[in-house]
């Protein structure tokens, strides 16, 4: 980096005149500038050993009932053979380290083998410590010790998305279990006082650069209280504390508009708790009015 980039101002554009910028293949960094988090993806080719593909293009994609990923690959890149063939994938994510940038562009470089790409592999590769999802040589892959989270998917063939020999290939990848390392599964479940330091990819940019950054310390605003339904809150976070088993009518979260806000979350998950001792699925208004009657009995 040059002195003059080292003073370069940022640009102020909020005067200036749109212009077109021409539609191109790889049009998300082509034409366009897209940050977004990425994926490192371990899948197991034919010999056994595990490949390390990062994807950019990585998208929630069911994400109320269902838990799924969408994914866009290179046709006949590694993973994608791999995929084809395993059905089955590991979506390794990890925080900012400078220094292994560098290592995660040469990861990605297309025509390698997994054996010539994963002779300057970064990082340490593990067997999952899910049952039955350990390295077995033929389908599981190995996960990333260095990652701060994992999405343990498989190929969800009853949904393609689309598949005409031209595009890339699109896999629908159905998620079967989140690892977390117990740190950031703690701080998630005690509601997020601090976030993992995840890099963004801005991608690829004129045949010859491949584009990172980093954030500064993250920062929230709190959710209005003065806007909308006073329960819409509380059922948005009512029906995700256990969306499998337990979920609330907009009824019974307006009878809890009351609680403090930063009491409602123990409040919902002491409610959960009894509903499953009692075998409820679905807590209406009744069932919350019951519970407060016997507290106050």
């Amino acid at each position: 980096m040059g002195l003059l980039d080292i003073f370069r101002r940022h640009p102020n554009t909020i005067n200036e005149k749109f212009v077109e910028s021409p539609l191109r293949d790889n049009w998300y960094q082509a034409s366009s500038y897209y940050p977004s988090p990425f994926a490192l993806i371990t899948t197991v080719n034919e010999d056994g050993e595990t490949n390390i593909g990062p994807y950019q293009l990585t998208f929630p994609f069911e994400v109320i009932k269902g838990h799924s990923f969408i994914m866009c690959s290179r046709m006949n890149s590694n993973t994608d053979l791999h995929l084809q063939r395993t059905k089955v994938a590991a979506l390794n994510y990890v925080e900012f380290d400078k220094a292994k940038l560098k290592k995660i562009v040469d990861l990605g470089y297309p025509g390698q083998t997994t054996e010539e790409k994963m002779k300057d592999n970064p990082y340490t590769l593990i067997d999952s410590p899910t049952p039955g999802r350990e390295a077995d040589g033929d389908r599981f892959p190995k996960i990333i010790k260095e990652a701060f989270q994992v999405y343990e998917v498989s190929v969800d063939t009853e949904q393609p998305i689309r598949d005409n020999g031209v595009t890339p290939s699109y896999f629908v990848l159905r998620i079967e279990k989140i690892l977390m390392k117990e740190t950031w599964q703690k701080n998630l479940a005690d509601g997020a006082t601090q976030l993992p330091n995840i890099p963004l990819a801005y991608g690829f940019r004129d045949g010859a650069r491949f584009w990172f950054t980093e954030h500064k310390k993250p920062f929230f605003f709190p959710t209005p209280t003065n806007k909308g339904p006073k329960e819409e809150s509380i059922l948005y976070e009512a029906n995700r504390l256990d969306a499998e088993y337990v979920q609330f009518t907009r009824d019974a979260c307006k009878e809890l508009t009351g609680v403090p806000r930063p009491f409602i979350k123990t409040v919902l998950k002491g409610i959960i708790k009894r509903a499953k001792e009692d075998g409820v699925e679905l807590v209406d208004v009744d069932y919350v009015k019951k519970i407060n009657a016997e507290r106050n009995s």
